[in-house]
């Protein structure tokens, strides 16, 4: 039988600590704040509208705004840039890195996998508590200021 005692603690919620932690990242040990802290969503946004930006223009002047060939650039950016150097423009404009938990660099099969995944639209949208997206939890990735 369900009691007011056991309702009370249910609505209030659980009684264990903030699985959080006390700042984003704290869990993947990495920083409060300055380098090596997580990237925050201003950042990350700023990131995307740049590279998509760039994979547009591309695509507008050689060949007619074409959807799909805008999203192969955008998918080939990443891949190459992520997987070669951590980075890609519109990520080291605003001052992001991409490495795998523990600091390392993703590479490109890690890359690969965080690039499909994120191309399904809702997986950076599906977050842990620390920020992470599916996609960047599936790949062992994390964003990073530099």
């Amino acid at each position: 039988m369900v009691t007011r005692r056991d309702m009370a603690g249910w609505v209030g919620g659980s009684r264990r600590p903030n699985a959080a932690g006390r700042w984003p990242g704290e869990r993947l040990g990495l920083a409060q704040h300055g380098p090596t802290s997580m990237a925050g969503w201003g950042r990350r946004i700023l990131a995307v509208v740049i590279d998509w930006s760039i994979a547009l223009l591309i695509s507008n002047l050689w060949f007619e705004g074409h959807p799909l060939v805008t999203l192969g650039f955008y998918i080939l950016m990443q891949v190459v840039l992520l997987g070669l150097l951590g980075t890609t423009v519109g990520k080291r404009i605003a001052g992001i890195q991409v490495v795998r938990v523990g600091g390392a660099m993703a590479g490109p099969v890690r890359v690969l996998i965080r690039t499909a995944l994120w191309c399904l639209v809702v997986t950076p949208f599906m977050v842990d508590p620390d920020g992470r997206g599916v996609h960047d939890r599936v790949a062992g990735t994390v964003q990073i200021r530099m």
